[in-house]
């Protein structure tokens, strides 16, 4: 682990305090006073609350560690205890139902920071997602119009799913799930997928803002909002989207197609275009049979308790030029050729639970 220096725990603690107030003002009307925040190099604990010295502790393994959305959730979590403490009275038990309400008005499940985070698949789903994965696997064939064929009858089975089996709003199944990596500047590429995932893969996408521990500066990341199997599939789109475009962007370079990183962006962008189009096609071919997805209510209204603040990125510009050209007709012909898994795609594991905590 990267050694601590002075400055950069006067940077953990200043971004801390940010998070705390954040949280204070869009929650709580700002009620409560400030904590004495604290950073522990001795334990193990995630955080803690310690409530005669109001002291909000969080473990600096955790802190340069763990990725900044789990260092939140923990803050929150602890912010929960103050609530309890000096907002509803105190508690005898210190996760009990007093607890459950304050994570109520923090907006976090008591168990962690996702509402809904939930790893079952019902019964109907497991069966849609099995034929799914054998269409699918249709489209590895070499056979261009059957692979068509395969992705286009896939796409049609996982919307006919969603527009016969809504979420029950009773019981949300919803799951947030952050993918890629954080950056300072979202690149067009990166906001296209986005875009895609949005617009035909049944999620909302928010480029969410984490802090990076490491270069002191606050990012943008990608989360990914719907319903399980619908987050595994969009994050499966979203990784093979951009291993594609970066191998058709070298192929495209060794033919002298494009050069540079003007040309680059061009392509990978002309590359998405066509990509979105032919999806774009089967949407309309999906509509005249009768399947419409016009969205789902709950699930925006998930996503705007989840970020109360929420804006939008601006995609940006690109010139029409040969490469875009070039680009375009390469993601016209881009079919997915892989199953989709109830599982974690990228890692080859369930979605991660809720980190225990230490108390």
């Amino acid at each position: 682990m990267k050694h601590v220096t002075a400055s950069m725990h006067r940077a953990l603690l200043n971004q801390l305090r940010s998070e705390w107030q954040a949280v204070n003002l869009s929650r709580l009307e700002g009620r409560l006073r400030p904590p004495t925040l604290r950073i522990d190099d001795a334990t193990r604990r995630l955080g803690s609350w310690h409530g005669p010295t109001r002291t909000l502790t969080l473990g600096e393994t955790h802190l340069m560690s763990d990725p900044w959305r789990e260092v939140r959730a923990t803050l929150r979590h602890e912010v929960a205890h103050q609530v309890v403490d000096e907002l509803l009275g105190g508690a005898d038990r210190p996760h009990g139902s007093l607890f459950a309400q304050a994570c109520a008005l923090l907006n976090i499940a008591a168990g962690g920071e996702n509402l809904g985070d939930s790893d079952e698949v019902t019964p109907e789903t497991a069966k849609v997602l099995a034929r799914v994965r054998k269409l699918l696997a249709l489209a590895e064939s070499d056979n261009v119009h059957e692979a068509e064929t395969a992705m286009a009858a896939a796409h049609r089975l996982l919307l006919a799913h969603n527009l016969q089996h809504p979420a029950d709003p009773s019981r949300p199944d919803y799951v947030a799930r952050a993918v890629g990596r954080s950056s300072a500047a979202v690149a067009l590429s990166a906001k296209l997928v986005s875009g895609i995932l949005e617009q035909f893969f049944f999620v909302q996408c928010v480029w969410a803002t984490t802090y990076n521990v490491h270069k002191d500066r606050m990012e943008r990341e990608l989360e990914v909002i719907g319903r399980r199997h619908d987050v595994d599939m969009a994050v499966w789109v979203h990784d093979f989207l951009h291993a594609e475009c970066d191998r058709l962007w070298r192929r495209a370079r060794l033919a002298g197609q494009a050069r540079g990183q003007r040309g680059k962006r061009e392509y990978v962008a002309g590359v998405l275009f066509g990509f979105s189009d032919k999806l774009k096609g089967e949407q309309t071919r999906c509509a005249e049979r009768g399947l419409v997805w016009v969205g789902d209510a709950d699930l925006g209204d998930f996503t705007q308790r989840r970020f109360p603040s929420m804006g939008r990125l601006s995609a940006g510009g690109v010139r029409a030029t040969s490469a875009l050209a070039s680009g375009r007709e390469a993601g016209a012909g881009l079919t997915l050729r892989r199953p989709v898994e109830t599982r974690d795609t990228a890692a080859g594991r369930r979605l991660p639970k809720p980190a225990a905590r230490t108390r």
